[in-house]
């Protein structure tokens, strides 16, 4: 990894955490940021969701929603977007679950 790699990493970081969407600890629900060959990829892993309590016989339970919930996704990666785009950021999406800031300065080998 060159400076130049390292000095967008850190931009992207800045950028998100100055927006409210802070990077979390690996394994952990939230923002993600991974270092790609052409840029930084920005994901969201959203773990701790629950549905409301359902109304049924019995005690009410809350059970946790599958990481798969489209529209929230969606509109969570849209933010995320619009927020990298709105600092100049040049951002390709990649279906609903994973943003690219491009390197603008990356060269194909």
């Amino acid at each position: 990894m060159n400076d130049h790699e390292d000095d967008l990493y850190l931009r992207v970081r800045a950028v998100l955490t100055a927006a409210g969407f802070e990077e979390i600890a690996t394994g952990g629900e939230g923002v993600h940021l991974i270092h790609h060959a052409r840029g930084v990829m920005v994901g969201w892993m959203p773990t701790q969701i629950t549905h409301p309590a359902a109304r049924r016989r019995g005690p009410r339970r809350t059970r946790p929603v599958q990481a798969d919930l489209p529209g929230l996704r969606h509109a969570f990666t849209l933010a995320l977007a619009a927020t990298l785009r709105a600092a100049d950021l040049t951002v390709e999406t990649h279906d609903d679950e994973w943003l690219l800031v491009l390197d603008t300065h990356h060269t194909p080998d």
